[in-house]
């Protein structure tokens, strides 16, 4: 091969090799918020639910309207849904107990 031909392919080695990288970090950046929202969302959850039981399980006024379910990404793992399915009813059941505990 020609030393153009090789510096041209090295080149584009390097440039499809940085790209790679940068797309492999910003899927780490993703990924960690995905999982920092997850935690807000649990947080919530287990917030409306205290508030709930505090309150005797009644509402005032009007109830908000619920959430809808957010998309899974598609590049998400199939079992990422019900992992996350069960670390909620996980926290909740956490909060449940905690929260008869302290009522006796």
């Amino acid at each position: 091969m020609s030393d153009r031909l090789k510096q041209s392919l090295m080149s584009s080695r390097t440039e499809i090799e940085a790209g790679l990288a940068e797309a492999e970090a910003e899927l780490a950046r993703t990924r960690q918020r995905a999982r920092e929202l997850e935690e807000l969302i649990a947080l919530g959850t287990a917030t409306l639910l205290a508030a709930e039981m505090i309150s005797g399980g009644s509402r005032q006024a009007s109830p908000a309207p619920a959430a809808a379910p957010a998309a899974a990404p598609a590049a998400a793992p199939a079992g990422a849904a019900a992992d996350l399915a069960a670390a909620h009813e996980k926290s909740k059941d956490e909060l449940q107990s905690r929260l008869s505990q302290a009522k006796k």
